[in-house]
């Protein structure tokens, strides 16, 4: 579908990294859920739309443009799986990859954003994770994380695509095209708020 993404990346510290605590043995019939020798094997957790792929999840499209006056208490319901869905999980169709234990699936997100006195967001995000890696597809485990401050980076462009596509998408696609403004850094474009 074409439109506006957004797309988000968020990366933990090291799973033991505030760990003093020298391993220790731990009962055999611990699940690997709560064992920490396991959660201490796979480092630290990343989860990311675009990381692995270029996803995200749709803010603007032809029949609802971008308004990014609105932007300040939206709240975004992203990977909402019917039960269907969930049976046949197909990592390719989610806004979100997470590398937890594995590479591993989310899905049911809220993500709220609300606008702070410096222009920059508090973003407020919720979710749940299935160990897939396993084979596991059970979103049984919820997250939850609050971002602030968040600066928006601008809308990056697709190098395929010439500054007047550019331009015609973002008419499209953004309800204030006025606000923006082409920069062109390190030979990498983006569309910027206009000062």
């Amino acid at each position: 579908m074409h439109g506006l993404y957004f797309d988000l990346h968020l990366e933990t510290a090291d799973y033991y990294e505030e760990d003093d605590e020298d391993d220790e043995e731990e009962d055999e019939e611990i699940d690997d859920w709560h064992a920490k020798i396991v959660w201490n094997n796979y480092h630290s957790c990343t989860l990311s739309s675009q990381e692995w792929d270029n996803k995200g999840f749709i803010v603007g499209s032809d029949e609802a443009p971008f308004d990014v006056k609105l932007l300040d208490g939206a709240e975004y319901k992203v990977d909402f799986l019917s039960e269907y869905e969930q049976e046949n999980f197909d990592h390719e169709v989610t806004a979100f990859d997470v590398y937890l234990l594995g590479h591993d699936a989310s899905a049911f997100h809220t993500i709220k954003f609300t606008k702070k006195e410096d222009c920059s967001y508090l973003i407020d995000w919720k979710g749940k994770l299935a160990q897939a890696y396993v084979g596991d597809h059970e979103f049984k485990y919820a997250f939850h994380t609050i971002l602030s401050p968040v600066q928006f980076k601008g809308i990056i462009i697709p190098e395929q695509i010439t500054d007047e596509e550019a331009y015609a998408l973002l008419t499209r696609f953004v309800r204030q095209p006025e606000l923006f403004e082409l920069q062109n850094l390190n030979e990498k474009r983006r569309f910027i708020f206009s000062k």
